[in-house]
């Protein structure tokens, strides 16, 4: 295929448990799109975009779109494209890939605090495999105040990382958990329009709807919760932050906006 291709696709370039399955799917329940994976693999690695996995994405919505002209398969709507979810920082060699398949890059991001504590949680009670920090099965026993401990030291850098690679990319839209989980219509439309996907109330409404339940993830769907962590150790979050001063660090709970 050439490298312009004909369809749409939306990166979700997200942090660990910021409810980038919740949104994912949400754009899947868009008419037409649905979801695809450009990646290797996942687990412990950095998930890197892989170029022939995202030309393979695009090839497969073509395929589509021939299987359903040729009547070999039926559909209720023709397939319009695709949305990834991964957890990439953003480098020369992603903005290269978003640029050349003029993908939609999804910036999303969730109070660090929170973070902590919803990762514990998702290390103690579903698996320790993570690109954030190395962490043996062991481990997820551990009582919460010493792996919030070890979390702080060897995960949120990964995420400060993150979020300053992204924070300073041009092209981009940051979407927050919080607003996400208080009004998910409007986020979704904030999405579509800054991609110019096109939407209306009805899709609006019906990918909501298409998506309730638990069976993404959305945990627990509330902020606070990394009041349990320490001072000491919002303390330490506030230092490595404070290594940008001229990042603003709000949208992910750092008081006073700026490291």
């Amino acid at each position: 295929m050439n490298d312009v291709p004909n369809s749409r696709a939306v990166l979700v370039a997200c942090m660990p448990k910021s409810g980038s399955t919740y949104v994912t799917e949400l754009l899947a329940q868009i008419p037409g799109f649905r979801r695809e994976h450009i990646v290797p693999s996942y687990f412990r690695r950095e998930q890197e975009l892989s170029d022939s996995l995202i030309r393979r994405a695009f090839d497969n919505t073509n395929t589509l779109r021939q299987a359903i002209s040729r009547g070999t398969v039926t559909a209720e709507h023709r397939p319009r494209g695709w949305v990834a979810q991964n957890h990439v920082k953003h480098n020369a060699e992603t903005q290269t890939l978003i640029d050349r398949y003029g993908i939609v890059p999804v910036f999303l991001v969730r109070n660090i605090f929170d973070v902590v504590v919803s990762l514990r949680d998702h290390v103690a009670n579903t698996s320790p495999n993570t690109p954030v920090a190395y962490i043996d099965e062991e481990m997820g026993a551990w009582e919460p105040e010493r792996m919030h401990e070890f979390l702080v030291e060897m995960a949120v850098p990964w995420y400060i990382h993150f979020y300053v690679s992204w924070y300073r990319a041009e092209n981009k839209i940051m979407v927050r958990y919080e607003d996400l989980i208080a009004d998910p219509s409007r986020e979704l439309r904030r999405i579509l329009k800054f991609g110019g996907l096109g939407w209306n109330p009805d899709i609006l409404a019906a990918a909501v709807a298409g998506v309730a339940g638990d069976r993404t993830r959305k945990n627990v769907g509330v902020a606070g919760r990394g009041s349990v962590l320490s001072d000491e150790l919002k303390a330490r979050i506030h230092q490595y932050c404070g290594y940008y001063p001229s990042v603003d660090f709000s949208p992910i709970g750092i008081e006073g906006g700026r490291g």
